[in-house]
């Protein structure tokens, strides 16, 4: 699920901003980016973290730290060097008999003029304080993704709820589709027997077709996983992974059925089936 937050906190020394942002992936995958070096067990942790509340995305996590005066030292002007240059320039300008004169942009632009703030080394009393903008961040990110997940699951319901319908429609077609089957299945096997074919194995032909032709232990098997499936899809834990094995069988199922399938009415309902057991396995890469 896609997902973003932010998370501020400060200390007398610095302010740090923590941003999240989350897209779908097949596994969780943590990318961490900062303004500045951190150490290699607070990174740890951070990972720690997420992997706690996020089990799958692309998770992208940037952190930016902005240092408090005095912890973050000023700009220094070499001054000696400056007079130095100055001196240096303006005496080769003479010699030269150049009219250009030495301005402070061009002494500002020479090596070693001006030497930029010097940033704090990070410190372990800011760990905590990490920590804090990284909870408020990830329980943005957590928000956004679970509302998100609530359109995902009753998107899930109203095809659940179209393929009960049509599973009832088909239940309904089945005794009407079996005693034509069944008829012609006489009808085949009369003209077996007329022509001399052997009882026995004109028995087990009739057996063979008959079974061929039921399909009532794979719609059993389909109502039990629609069942479990509508269970699991009340669950609070990360149930992403046992869904998709559910759909699995329900596919397995609905097949089977459509292979057996002797009516123009139940093949096509078992297509309009398969159809949304396909939306809904879309929706499911969603969640977790």
């Amino acid at each position: 699920m896609t997902g973003y937050g932010e998370g501020r906190e400060s200390n007398k020394e610095v302010d740090l901003h923590v941003e999240m942002s989350t897209v779908n992936h097949r596994f969780l995958e943590i990318e961490v980016k900062s303004s500045e070096p951190i150490p290699f067990a607070w990174e740890k942790k951070i990972r720690h973290l997420v992997r706690e509340k996020i089990k799958r995305g692309k998770v992208s996590l940037n952190v930016e730290a902005k240092w408090k005066p005095p912890f973050l030292s000023e700009v220094v002007i070499n001054r000696e060097l400056v007079t130095s240059y100055k001196n240096a320039l303006s005496g080769l300008c003479q010699n030269l008999g150049l009219d250009d004169r030495v301005t402070l942009s061009h002494l500002l632009a020479l090596r070693g003029v001006i030497s930029p703030p010097r940033k704090p080394q990070i410190k372990k009393s800011l760990e905590t304080t990490l920590e804090k903008a990284l909870t408020k961040a990830l329980k943005n990110v957590l928000k956004m993704r679970g509302k998100e997940g609530k359109e995902h699951l009753q998107s899930i319901l109203r095809y659940l709820k179209r393929i009960q319908k049509r599973l009832s429609d088909l239940e309904e077609e089945i005794p009407t589709a079996q005693n034509l089957y069944q008829e012609k299945v006489k009808e085949s096997l009369k003209n077996l027997l007329a022509l001399g074919e052997d009882r026995e194995k004109v028995a087990r032909e009739l057996s063979f077709l008959i079974s061929r032709g039921d399909i009532s232990e794979e719609k059993l098997r389909f109502q039990s996983h629609l069942r479990e499936l509508q269970t699991t899809l009340q669950q609070k834990e990360s149930v992403g992974k046992k869904i998709r094995f559910i759909l699995q069988e329900l596919h397995r199922e609905i097949n089977t059925m459509g292979a057996k399938a002797n009516s123009f009415i139940i093949s096509r309902l078992v297509v309009q089936i398969k159809e949304d057991l396909e939306r809904i396995r879309e929706e499911v890469q969603n969640i977790e």
